[in-house]
């Protein structure tokens, strides 16, 4: 047993050592300057399953070394020794090649009395579960159960960020609607599963040109919306007219026979300080416009 250890467990070392190891949750001690006091059975198990090395994070290694680039995690142990903070929490992923895993690491002071932290425990708690249940809840609360585009709500609340975010950039940002023709007609005719169909075809070809950075939503029933971030107005016609085109060729077959879908389409291109409200009048005016002239039009204002 080292020095640093003996401080550390010098009530009964043998018992303290049995309790840590007993724990399924990795757990390390550390002092005052990062170093690694003592580590329990389920840290080493889980450094050495991981490819770690343990002369880098095991007994005797610096810890502050070892999480260099989470300036947070330095900041929140030093807190925690100098009796700022009573605890110290890190959420973080630890994902394998095999698996996504999620981690809480825990900080809390090591007193010997009041007046002073000795160390500190830190043990890393695997919230896998809870982080993956937290996921699916958040997918269901922002995301379109049929098409998996997100929903009306979540469009509204990244629109307001997107609009912030162009006018702090002072950079354009441009909104699309699309609405589907006849659709009452394709639903009455063939039914509603073929009309759910539809309207997940269309879903998929319209996420087909969007990038990484818009956001596409179902905001109604046969409506869809994109946000498109830093996109100029002759940029908004190009994509907007490819998607019509291809909208238009799209092979949607029920009971032999195939079903002709096109789409209404409005947008605008922003580049000043135009209020939230004015944006979605004005591209609802353009979608209202391609409807007038008849259908399976783009009107970009």
């Amino acid at each position: 047993m080292n020095v640093h250890e003996n401080t550390f467990l010098s009530i009964d070392p043998g018992i303290n050592r049995s309790i840590l190891n007993s724990l399924r949750d990795p757990i390390c001690l550390i002092d005052a300057n990062g170093t690694i006091c003592f580590t329990n059975n389920e840290w080493n198990r889980f450094a050495i399953h991981n490819g770690s090395d343990l002369s880098k994070c095991g007994t005797g290694a610096n810890y502050f070394q070892y999480c260099d680039k989470e300036p947070t995690v330095q900041k929140g142990l030093q807190a925690v020794f100098s009796g700022e903070i009573d605890c110290f929490n890190f959420e973080y992923p630890c994902h394998s090649s095999t698996a996504s895993r999620w981690f809480l690491m825990q900080a809390n002071p090591l007193q010997a009395n009041a007046a002073s932290v000795e160390g500190v425990v830190i043990r890393h708690v695997d919230i896998t579960q809870q982080k993956l249940t937290e996921l699916q809840l958040k997918e269901h609360a922002e995301k379109d159960s049929l098409t998996s585009l997100f929903n009306r709500r979540y469009f509204q609340e990244q629109l307001k960020k997107e609009v912030r975010s162009a006018h702090q950039k002072n950079t354009p940002i441009s909104l699309l609607y699309i609405d589907t023709d006849n659709f009452k007609e394709i639903n009455d005719t063939y039914g509603h599963p073929t009309g759910d169909q539809v309207l997940k075809q269309l879903a998929m070809q319209i996420t087909k040109f969007t990038r990484p950075s818009d956001t596409t939503a179902r905001i109604g029933g046969d409506e869809f919306a994109v946000i498109l971030p830093n996109t100029n107005k002759a940029d908004l016609e190009l994509i907007a007219t490819r998607l019509s085109q291809e909208i238009q060729n799209l092979n949607i077959q029920e009971q032999n026979r195939q079903i002709d879908v096109t789409v209404s389409i409005g947008g605008k291109s922003f580049t000043n300080n135009s209020s939230l409200n004015c944006m979605i009048e004005w591209v609802d005016d353009a979608l209202y416009a391609a409807k007038d002239k008849g259908k399976n039009q783009v009107v970009i204002a």
